[in-house]
């Protein structure tokens, strides 16, 4: 009878072991000067595979926690100059608004405007003074860069102020030398437009150059008087044109509300005050 394969796979196991048992107490059992060039054998021929994988595996592990310890310093050196570079420009930022609030012969106060998320945060501002600092409805807001917005609402520590961005968003402006006025409003709620107002009911006969820039005018606003001289913003291109009446001119933005952190209310009398900024400008 044929034995199976399954027997004979058994036999030929336990024939292997048996050996190997004897091959080990021999080589256990042998001096030591037999024992060395076995173990050099064994060690450049069966085992040699196995050890160059082994030193590999401990270069790759190696290699790994350079890397990694590599790349944390980078990250590290990275944070503390993005840190570095984040104080600096709030710095600057901070000095220019006591810069202007050197400059300005009205009556305010200066503010920290909180932001919130919420969806209404790119076209209303909370602002951490109220009632007690002396901040009224009406107040304009203003940045070194030009008008932010207007308060809306007021309790005694906080108020609300409204964007420039908002769509109710109005205020009487005018070119530099005062030759050329219209209405300031936002241009649109969404996409580029959001960034940018129209300079609206220029007469038609008044060609206003592009890079002009544009002041409040003084002569009133949705919510109260806006003092006379405060940067609104640059015009850029020309918008629509009612042929023989009007003209609407697009204007960029003196102010970012997304960047600001500070800002000043002003709460004293309307009176023109260009020169607070002209004079940072270096403008006559």
């Amino acid at each position: 009878m044929t034995p199976a394969p399954d027997t004979l796979g058994s036999r030929r196991d336990s024939i292997v072991f048996v050996l190997c048992l004897l091959l080990s107490v021999v080589a256990r059992l042998a001096p030591p000067a037999v024992q060395a060039p076995i173990a050099d054998a064994i060690v450049h021929s069966v085992l040699a595979p196995f050890l160059y994988l082994q030193e590999q595996t401990e270069v790759v592990r190696a290699s790994r926690s350079r890397y990694l310890a590599t790349v944390g310093l980078r990250d590290s050196v990275l944070t503390r100059a993005m840190t570095v570079e984040g104080l600096e420009l709030e710095n600057q930022r901070l000095r220019s608004l006591l810069g202007l609030s050197r400059r300005l012969a009205v009556r305010h106060v200066s503010a920290e405007l909180l932001h919130q998320a919420l969806p209404t945060a790119s076209l209303a501002a909370r602002l951490s003074v109220g009632e007690d600092a002396g901040v009224a409805v009406g107040a304009p807001v203003i940045t070194p860069q030009g008008l932010l917005g207007v308060v809306q609402s007021v309790s005694r520590n906080q108020a609300l102020a409204l964007l420039w961005t908002h769509p109710d968003f109005r205020v009487s402006a005018m070119t530099r030398d005062g030759s050329v006025f219209g209405i300031a409003a936002p241009r649109g709620s969404s996409g580029p437009n959001a960034m940018v107002l129209e300079l609206r009911g220029v007469p038609y006969q008044q060609e206003v150059p592009l890079g002009t820039a544009v002041y409040t005018s003084g002569l009133g606003g949705t919510d109260g008087v806006y003092p006379r001289g405060i940067p609104v913003g640059t015009i850029i291109d020309i918008g629509e044109e009612q042929e023989g009446w009007s003209r609407t001119y697009i204007v960029r933005a003196a102010v970012a509300p997304a960047s600001v952190s500070h800002a000043i209310i002003l709460t004293g009398p309307a009176v023109d005050i260009r020169t607070a900024f002209t004079e940072a400008e270096g403008i006559p």
